[in-house]
């Protein structure tokens, strides 16, 4: 994950944990239940794939400011053909085309104009906040994108902590 979406993640996930904390029961004596997983490592992170894709369908159908419409793609690097799922905001792709643009001279693009990541992140930093927002609002008003992103939550908590006792048990 890029880092746009790790710090949408970051804000979603502080917004929507109070639900799922005060959602206990007020028994005093709580069953605890452990299930041993069948799955993979490499086949919960496509699940956690699978799921952010599916999240971000749903927050893009019920998004109503398409300039905060999330745009995943699975993509290569230059010289490989190992593809892997890039999510960023539209926004961002805007304004980094609108960065590029400026930096055409005529017929002439310098290569060494292209803008990096440290000269976008101040252009971007409002605009991050703004996003996080707006799509903790909609989180929080629609109850089908609620449930796809406590599923993405489940599905990334699994993989935490499948890893997690995994590496203490190493």
């Amino acid at each position: 994950m890029n880092y746009y979406c790790t710090v949408i993640f970051g804000l979603a996930i502080t917004l929507s944990m109070p639900p799922i904390v005060f959602a206990s029961p007020d028994r005093e004596n709580i069953e605890v239940i452990t299930v041993t997983g069948d799955q993979s490592i490499t086949q919960m992170r496509t699940t956690i794939k699978q799921k952010q894709i599916e999240f971000y369908q749903a927050y893009n159908a019920v998004n109503t400011d398409k300039y905060f419409d999330m745009m995943c793609d699975y993509r290569a690097d230059i010289g490989s053909h190992i593809k892997s799922l890039e999510c960023e905001p539209r926004y961002v792709q805007r304004i980094r085309s609108e960065q590029v643009r400026d930096n055409i001279h005529g017929f002439r693009f310098y290569l060494n104009k292209v803008p990096s990541e440290t000269e976008l992140t101040p252009l971007l930093r409002a605009q991050h906040d703004k996003a996080e927002a707006h799509m903790a609002k909609l989180i929080q008003e629609y109850p089908e994108l609620t449930k796809k992103w406590n599923d993405l939550l489940v599905a990334l908590y699994r993989y935490e902590s499948h890893k997690a006792l995994k590496n203490s048990s190493d």
